[in-house]
Formats: structure tokens, C-alpha cells, sequence
């Protein structure tokens, strides 16, 4: 008897006109967001590859140990298209022995830390919209309200018309009602869902530049299910929906209601109520009292120049170079560098504490709010989209904790050479840019010849020191989450979602089993 009702349910619901205009809508809405959105992930990736070159190009042209700075470029998901999860992340991290990046870096890559930002925009990327528009979007949004409307009035429709004493009459009638329409709903919704997919794939297999591996499959294979899911909680909810109310305009009343309390107010609502909770910033205070300890340990570091130099660069948070120095002075700096260095290196790790501590506390928060939040399905579903499609706060925190092994790697590599000349100049490889009596001589008599310029020309210029030999340099390792650990950590996330599409039908059976027909 189900087949019999699933087979007539397809069939009316294919020829209503709301299937119609919820058909159109669907494909217009998906294909131009996905169009969209493969033009913005081409746009980036190829931003990606030219910014992978370029700091390769800038690594490999380093020319002393201090300026070493490695910058973990992250590649854009092909799956952006159709989650764009947590917008505005940093594409790339910089690691460097004096900085140790957080979550709650400006920009994630920067050698300072920024915690409070504007006075009601903390820098913070926990704060931003999960939902931006993309194909999980339409699905979450219209799709959703689309499976509502397909069914708001599929039993107060039959109970107005008075064909529902006919059915009722089998002894199994109630169940396999209710169960034929929830089954033709969802291969009606599945409909739209497989030509906006398609549409995607379409756009996919047309683009030059886009190619998807075998995880990325995997991963639209999963995207799909679990819109597929999601959609079919919604068409529980509006069947449950249906079964309360005696008349098809109440019944669609209640369906926008519950539309609208479930994608927006949910979400939005219960996620402003969380911003009270938001955790005091007490960290400025703490890095002030630590830039201050810093600076009065950093100057008290004796220091005593026995001869100029020139063309130097020298911070006294970040590395050094010294082009035109002296033997003596070089060997004189090298001693404070001993000393300088490592209390930089200190103080990078005390920043990092401090700022860890914040980004710990923040990551609680979030937590605690998307537990209050979690109750809406479209929360749950745009958590499961980013999730697979590797787009989520937890793959960005992944790269970060990547940077910081990495770091490690290369501090234990950088620290002996802190003893080394090396590590801010080059002078003793060049001695003819040495400033000895004899080659000032000679410069002053090129100066004549080619004039005052000359010595930024071809003097004291780093582009003829030879780019360091860092062959013996840890390499990062490409060891981002794969598909399934991503899936994995929104496990729950999925079981609540089914969890709560069976309640859902479950109510409902429960709920037909009582349903007058008078």
C-alpha cells in the first residue's frame, strides 16, 4: 500500500504548480550561485598558486639566518562552492622565530597581537557569520522553505476534502499514509536537489582550471546526503506541522512560523543572547606589562659600537641585517646578538601564552554557543557542509597548530647558527664592502668616476650577497585533515541532525495514530 501511496504522491506533487515554482526558483538560484562562486574559487586559487611562487621565490633569496621567514600558503577548497564556511580567513600563515601564530592574530599572520580591534568589532575570527551565500546556502534557506510548502497542507488538505476516512479505514492505513507521503516528499525534493548538483558538476567539468580528486567526490557525495537529510527533517517537521492544524491556510501559517523559527530566529537569535557571555579581554593589559618587561631586558643588554655600519636593518622585535660593517664590529655585535636573540625568542613565546590563553577561552565560548544554537537544523547543516567541504574554523585551527610543529622544527634548526655571522651579515664572504682605509680609497675614487650613487649601486648592496644555502632547512609537511577527519569531528553534528529528522517523523506517526478525521 505505501508504493501505492508514494507512487500518487509523486505524481501530484510533480504536477502542482508550487513544484513548479519551487523547481525553477531551485535551478535559476543554484546555478547562479554556483556559477558565481566558481568564478570567485578559480579567482583564488590562482591568487594561491601566484602567492605560493612568490614566497618560495622570497625564501630562497634570503641572505641572512635572522631574516629567515616561511609563509604555509593555504589552498581553497573546490568544495568552497558549495561552502563557503567562515569568510575572510587568512590564506596564509606566516612562521617566523619571533612570532607564533593564534586564532586571535589580525589577519592570522601578523608579528603582533591585535585583540581588540574596533570597539564593537573584536579582531576575531570566531565572531564572523558561518553562513555566507553559496549552494549550501540556497539549500539551507530556500530549498527548506521550498520542502515546507511541498507539504504543509498534505494532511489538512485530505482531511478538508474528506478523503481521509477512506484511507484510515485499512487496518495499516494511518502508518502507511503517513510514511508514502514523507517518502514522496523526499523524491520530490531530491528532484531540484540533483539538477542544482548537477548544475555544479556541469560547471565544474567545463572550468580549465578546477579539477576535482577522488576526496573531493567522496565529499560532494556526502554533501549531497546530508542535504538530502536535511531537507527531509524539514518535510518531517512539515507533515508533524500539518497534522496539528485542521485547515490548510492555518497549516501554512504554522509551516512559515516554524520555517522562520528554525533557520533565523534560532540561529540568530539564540547566537546574539551568546554575545553576553562573550569573554572579558584582559590580555591587552597582560602584553603591555609584557612589552614593557621586554623593552627594560632588551636595553639593558650592554652593548658598546666600536665602528659605524651601513645599510642596516635592525628591529628589536624581529631579525637584523649589517651589509657594511667592519670584522672588529661584527665580532663585537655577535656577542649582543647572543644575548638579544634568544630573550627575542623568549618573548615570542610569552606573546604566544598570553594570546593562546584568550583563543582557549574564546574557543570555549564558541563552543557554549553553538550548543544553544544547535537546536536548528540549519545550524547543524552549514556545521556538517564546512566540515566536509574543509571551509570550517577547526580546518583554519588545524593549519594554525600545523605552523606552530613546524615552527619548532625550524627554531631547532635556526638556533645554532645564532652564533654565526650569518645570522645578520655577510661581511666576511664580501670583504671589499668592508669599510678598511684601503677600500675606502677605492671608493671614493669610483665614486669620482660614476658618482655619489655608487655605493647603493655597487657597494653596499645585498643583491650581489648570494641567497643563503638552506638546503639542510626542515621542509613543511602536507599534512592537512583529510576528508573523513574532517567528517569525523562534525559526527555529532550529523547524529543530532538525524537524530532529530527521526523525532520529528516519530511525533508524527505517534500523531497520526490519534488523528481525527471529523
Amino acid at each position: 500500500m505505501i508504493r501505492e501511496i508514494l507512487g500518487k504522491e509523486l505524481l501530484v506533487n510533480l504536477l502542482s504548480l508550487r513544484f513548479m515554482i519551487g523547481l525553477v526558483v531551485a535551478m535559476l538560484l543554484m546555478g547562479l550561485v554556483g556559477y558565481v562562486l566558481m568564478a570567485d574559487y578559480s579567482a583564488r586559487y590562482q591568487t594561491y598558486l601566484g602567492d605560493l611562487q612568490r614566497h618560495q621565490n622570497e625564501l630562497s633569496q634570503t641572505r641572512v639566518f635572522s631574516k629567515v621567514q616561511v609563509i604555509l600558503d593555504i589552498p581553497p577548497s573546490p568544495l568552497s562552492v558549495f561552502s563557503r564556511g567562515m569568510r575572510d580567513l587568512p590564506s596564509s600563515i606566516t612562521i617566523s622565530p619571533y612570532h607564533i601564530p593564534t586564532l586571535v592574530d589580525d589577519a592570522g599572520s601578523s608579528e603582533t597581537i591585535h585583540l581588540s580591534g574596533t570597539d564593537k568589532n573584536p579582531v576575531n575570527p570566531l565572531l564572523k557569520v558561518f553562513g555566507s551565500l553559496d549552494v549550501c546556502f540556497v539549500i539551507s534557506v530556500v530549498l527548506s522553505l521550498f520542502a515546507l510548502l511541498l507539504v504543509f497542507d498534505s494532511l489538512s488538505g485530505e482531511r478538508e476534502a474528506g478523503t481521509l476516512k477512506l484511507v484510515f479505514s485499512a487496518p495499516a492505513g494511518r502508518v502507511n499514509l503517513l510514511l508514502g507521503k514523507f517518502l514522496g516528499a523526499v523524491i520530490t525534493m531530491a528532484i531540484p536537489l540533483t539538477i542544482g548538483f548537477l548544475e555544479v558538476l556541469i560547471l565544474f567539468a567545463s572550468s580549465q582550471q578546477v579539477s576535482l580528486r577522488g576526496p573531493d567526490w567522496a565529499g560532494l557525495g556526502l554533501i549531497y546526503s546530508f542535504s538530502l537529510l536535511y531537507l527531509a527533517g524539514f518535510l518531517a517537521l512539515g507533515l508533524l506541522v500539518s497534522l496539528f492544524t485542521r485547515e490548510s491556510s492555518s497549516g501554512l501559517m504554522a509551516s512559515l512560523l516554524a520555517w522562520a523559527v528554525v533557520v533565523i530566529v534560532l540561529p540568530s537569535g539564540l547566537g546574539s543572547l551568546a554575545r553576553y557571555y562573550y569573554p572579558e579581554r584582559r590580555e591587552e593589559a597582560m602584553l603591555e606589562e609584557l612589552d614593557r618587561r621586554f623593552s627594560d631586558e632588551f636595553n639593558r643588554i650592554p652593548y658598546r659600537q666600536v665602528s659605524s655600519w651601513n645599510m642596516a636593518q635592525t628591529d628589536p622585535h624581529r631579525g637584523e641585517s649589517l651589509l657594511g660593517i667592519t670584522r672588529e664590529e661584527a665580532f663585537n655585535r655577535s656577542e649582543y646578538v647572543k644575548k638579544a636573540f634568544p630573550l627575542k625568542f623568549r618573548y615570542a613565546e610569552d606573546r604566544y601564552r598570553i594570546a593562546q590563553a584568550y583563543a582557549d577561552r574564546l574557543a570555549t565560548w564558541r563552543r557554549t554557543r553553538d550548543n544553544l544554537i544547535r537546536p536548528s537544523l540549519s545550524f547543524l547543516y552549514g556545521k556538517i557542509c564546512s566540515a566536509v567541504s574543509g571551509t570550517d574554523l577547526e580546518t583554519y585551527d588545524a593549519a594554525l597548530t600545523r605552523a606552530r610543529l613546524y615552527r619548532d622544527a625550524l627554531q631547532s634548526y635556526l638556533l645554532p647558527k645564532v652564533a654565526r655571522p650569518e645570522w645578520f651579515t655577510r661581511i666576511f664572504e664580501y670583504p671589499d664592502m668592508e669599510p678598511t682605509q684601503a677600500n675606502e680609497q677605492a671608493w671614493r675614487a669610483l665614486e669620482e668616476k660614476e658618482g655619489s650613487d655608487v655605493y647603493l649601486k655597487k657597494i653596499w648592496t645585498w643583491s650581489r650577497v648570494a641567497p643563503l644555502d638552506l638546503a639542510g632547512m626542515p621542509l613543511m609537511q602536507d599534512n592537512r585533515p583529510g576528508l573523513w577527519a574532517r567528517t569525523e569531528g562534525s559526527f555529532w553534528d550529523v547524529v543530532i541532525l538525524l537524530g532529530m529528522t527521526g523525532c520529528f517523523l516519530v511525533l508524527a506517526l505517534r500523531r497520526i495514530l490519534h488523528y481525527p478525521v471529523d
